[in-house]
């Protein structure tokens, strides 16, 4: 899995590349036209998440998960289909990485996800700690109605 630089802040040239169990982060920073507009931002990168992940949109609708950093600390990560055990371990073990990079905002669009049980409320809501305890602000976008029961979000 990578966490694509879509959106840099700053205008260097910098690659750094670190590794755990399965996933690799890439994090490149180039000279690119960037919107001032953090919202603009945010909403660019919740888009380009979302069409990273949507190969899961056809067949029979497996885990997908797409990722963009859209400034410094600020990281939207887009889930799709139908979350199983393995999917679900694939995600814990980014969930680290994502939280590391996601220190002032982490936005998360589940607006395509295939039900959520037990098992991916618990990885999404210990992610969601764990940002909002290192003071993050954090935004679901799109939870089913159980999953924003459990986490507390209201509609």
């Amino acid at each position: 899995m990578t966490i694509d630089t879509e959106a840099p802040a700053r205008t260097t040239t910098s690659t750094t590349t670190s590794t755990t169990s399965t996933t690799a982060i890439h994090d490149v920073d180039l000279d690119v036209d960037v919107p001032a507009d953090l919202a603009e931002r945010r909403r660019r990168a919740v888009a380009e998440a979302v069409a990273h992940a949507e190969p899961a949109a056809t067949g029979n609708r497996r885990a997908a998960v797409g990722i963009r950093r859209y400034g410094p600390g600020c990281v939207a990560l887009a889930l799709r289909g139908r979350f199983d055990r393995t999917g679900r371990e694939r995600l814990r073990a980014l969930a680290g990485e994502v939280e590391r990079q996601a220190a002032r905002e982490l936005v998360i669009d589940l607006s395509g996800l295939d039900g959520c049980d037990a098992g991916l409320a618990r990885v999404l809501g210990r992610l969601r700690i764990r940002c909002l305890a290192r003071e993050a602000r954090v935004e679901l976008h799109d939870p089913p109605e159980a999953l924003a029961a459990e986490l507390g979000h209201l509609r």
